[in-house]
């Protein structure tokens, strides 16, 4: 008498294999890609290590917003900010107290974009990769390619740094 996973694999198999062959590759209809290169939203945060919250011991990574507003001259693919940082937190459970936000500094923001429908964005001329800290004390250089392949090069400068 054969053991049953004898049977077992080779149906697994064959039935593997037809529900994960592609039906859908014949008669698709084509579609043009998608042409947007622009970046419409920028926000910033400062992270710091908590004090107070923390998991199995360690402390987590706070990420405090910023306040942003923006400039957006598409003419010249320029992005000018204002970045002010909000008030500090008051009380013994404040993680964003006068101490860590005398430690927020221009030149090590995270910022994150908003861009264009399928397009990407890779960091130019030194400016950090998106999702890094970057040195707002300088422009930041960015180039956003749209799904096309057509690109385009911004520039986002702090203009203004509100503590």
């Amino acid at each position: 008498m054969k053991n049953n996973k004898t049977y077992i694999t080779p149906i697994l198999i064959v039935l593997l294999s037809i529900f994960l062959s592609s039906c859908l590759k014949k008669d698709l209809p084509e579609y043009p890609l998608f042409d947007g290169n622009s970046i419409s939203v920028v926000n910033a945060e400062h992270r710091f290590k908590s004090r107070i919250k923390k998991i199995n011991g360690e402390p987590i990574i706070i990420m405090k917003g910023l306040t942003v507003s923006s400039q957006i001259d598409d003419a010249t693919s320029t992005i000018n900010l204002s970045v002010t940082v909000p008030a500090a937190e008051t009380g013994d459970n404040a993680d964003f107290n006068a101490e860590e936000k005398a430690l927020v500094k221009q030149s090590a923001l995270w910022f994150y974009y908003t861009i264009s429908t399928a397009a990407t964005m890779t960091a130019l001329d030194g400016t950090g990769k998106p999702g890094d800290p970057a040195d707002a004390t300088k422009p930041l250089k960015y180039r956003v390619t749209a799904a096309n392949g057509a690109t385009r090069d911004w520039t986002v400068n702090v203009v203004t740094f509100n503590k």
